[in-house]
């Protein structure tokens, strides 16, 4: 067993970080996004669903200009083939890590469940998944275990602080 390859080795090292990059950069701003929303009931459930959808949208969108721009003042020319396939697997990580929030805000802008209950449960699924990628990100390196959990328990930490910051300043 030890001498197979898994499907993620033959996948290149920037590869996987641009993908967890983005995937943390996308957590963070979904996370903020849902925070700023928490506040008294003025606001709708489908004015949350467009704050994180543009929210979301703007930081993928902003995450594959930057790339392109880069790419080309690196190499002179625009991505293009498997280059741009790449960058838009990677920038896509910005949008799914608003998934489960924005399916949450829909279900409430529907009646389904009460919107307070979306927005609370949207932003610790945003924390979760950050330990969830910092995990998933730890398991790849060749730290000792005391420091992957550090990495795993850092990133928890930092969601959680975003949480305590915003809920403070309300």
């Amino acid at each position: 067993m030890r001498g197979r390859r898994t499907q993620h080795e033959d996948v290149a090292p920037e590869h996987i970080a641009a993908v967890l990059r983005e995937r943390i950069y996308g957590g963070i701003a979904c996370l903020s996004t849902l925070l700023v929303l928490v506040r008294p009931a003025d606001s709708s459930p489908w004015v949350a669903v467009v704050d994180v959808a543009v929210a979301a949208g703007g930081l993928w969108a902003a995450s594959l200009l930057s790339e392109h721009v880069a790419h080309l003042a690196a190499h002179g020319k625009r991505l293009h083939g498997l280059e741009a396939v790449t960058a838009a697997r990677a920038s896509a990580q910005i949008l799914q890590a608003s998934g489960i929030p924005l399916v949450l805000l829909i279900l409430a802008a529907f009646g389904r469940i009460r919107y307070e209950v979306a927005l609370k449960a949207g932003i610790w699924v945003s924390v979760v998944s950050l330990g969830l990628f910092a995990l998933l990100a730890a398991r790849r390196t060749r730290l000792p275990l005391w420091k992957r959990l550090l990495l795993v328990v850092a990133l928890l930490a930092l969601g959680a602080l975003v949480v305590t910051v915003k809920t403070l300043a309300h």
